[in-house]
């Protein structure tokens, strides 16, 4: 008995003191599934797939919302149509009424007017319908005799003492024979202004039945220049080319130095040379001239001043005389500086000559620098 039951060097255990195969396979299964591993993994699947119907819920309630908002949109596209539909009916409604309550009111007022015309042709009697008809042919006679009777006869031409009665005439355009309702008093004054440069102002009056009477005012002082060919001109304040004549004659009138003209013709404004000067506006040389002339005109200056010099719009200067050069800088209050020389000119004694500064650059006085001997 001792000899069976010792062990044989290389015989196996029996089977009832080692597990079988299939029960270590199940062993080892059971380990491998309860092994940190495999409990993260089966926790990560868990995960994905908690995650996965989390997002399939997320899409259908978001495509339930798309619906909703789709369905809402749709409601709200309905009514407004609705509401589009009725407030167009509406309007229809209100326009078709408002054309039937015009048509009614015009048929009110056509009915009005033809009840009143109706009540008018009753009312005038037959003899006050012939009083009206001979109010009317005497009225149409009237106005016939006037045309047909009332012609021009006699031209009376008053202030002028350079032109002739003919000359003006003949400039205002008016014929013997003319309609004296019919003349315009504005085309006459504007031919007699066009074609007599020494004129300034026209007057036309009418006197019944046949006279027609021009006032003219004449310039009373011309002034010379002279164009870029040496010929000299006489000029009128307003800067009006008035006759051509010779050097002599010109210096009878009042010379205006320091600016050149350009060749002119009798009766329109004169043009300024431009001048070498590009500071020089040949513009503001003829405004400023016409500016001075006038005021010269004005204040009764023509006289006494001889000489006018122009050489820009910034530096004017008159000749008193023979015997002040007389500085007025610009043409600003040229009427102030004229009247202002008269008295400057009264405190000097008779034989001083000199340079009286009216400038006023330095103040608001004039200031006398009279010559010296």
């Amino acid at each position: 008995m001792e000899q069976e039951n010792r062990r044989k060097p290389n015989q196996r255990p029996s089977a009832g003191r080692r597990n079988p195969p299939a029960q270590r396979t199940a062993a080892n299964g059971r380990k491998k599934r309860n092994s940190p591993a495999a409990r993260m993994a089966n926790q990560r699947r868990r995960q994905r797939a908690a995650e996965e119907a989390r997002q399939a819920q997320q899409a259908q309630e978001q495509k339930q919302q798309q619906k909703a908002e789709a369905a809402k949109e749709a409601r709200r596209k309905r009514e407004e149509r609705k509401e589009r539909s009725s407030r167009a009916a509406i309007e229809v409604q209100r326009r078709r009424e408002e054309r039937k309550e015009r048509t009614r009111l015009d048929g009110m007022r056509d009915k009005q007017k033809r009840q009143a015309k109706h009540r008018t042709r009753h009312r005038i009697s037959p003899e006050a319908w012939k009083r009206i008809i001979i109010m009317g042919c005497i009225v149409v006679a009237i106005l016939l005799s006037m045309i047909i009777f009332f012609r021009v006869r006699t031209v009376e031409v008053q202030g002028n003492s350079y032109y002739s009665d003919e000359e003006v005439v003949q400039a205002a355009g008016i014929a013997s024979g003319d309609n004296l309702l019919t003349l315009s008093r504005g085309e006459i004054a504007g031919n007699v202004i066009a074609h007599l440069p020494y004129v300034k102002n026209v007057r036309v009056t009418r006197t019944l039945p046949d006279t027609v009477v021009i006032t003219v005012t004449e310039d009373e002082t011309t002034f010379a220049v002279k164009d870029a060919g040496g010929k000299y001109y006489l000029i009128t304040a307003a800067g009006k080319a008035a006759a051509q004549v010779e050097e002599i004659d010109a210096k009878a009138h009042v010379l205006i130095e320091d600016l050149v003209i350009q060749p002119a013709v009798i009766g329109e404004s004169i043009h300024v040379v431009e001048s070498e000067d590009s500071s020089v506006s040949p513009q503001e040389q003829l405004n400023a001239l016409t500016a001075l002339l006038r005021e010269i005109e004005a204040s009764r200056l023509e006289k006494e001043i001889s000489v006018v010099s122009v050489p820009s719009a910034f530096n004017l200067t008159v000749w008193y005389e023979d015997r002040f050069e007389v500085r007025l800088g610009t043409a600003d209050d040229l009427a102030y500086k004229l009247e202002y020389l008269k008295v400057v000119v009264q405190e000097q004694k008779e034989y001083t000559t000199g340079i009286i500064d009216l400038t006023f650059s330095s103040g608001t006085e004039a200031h006398v620098m009279p010559n010296e001997g």
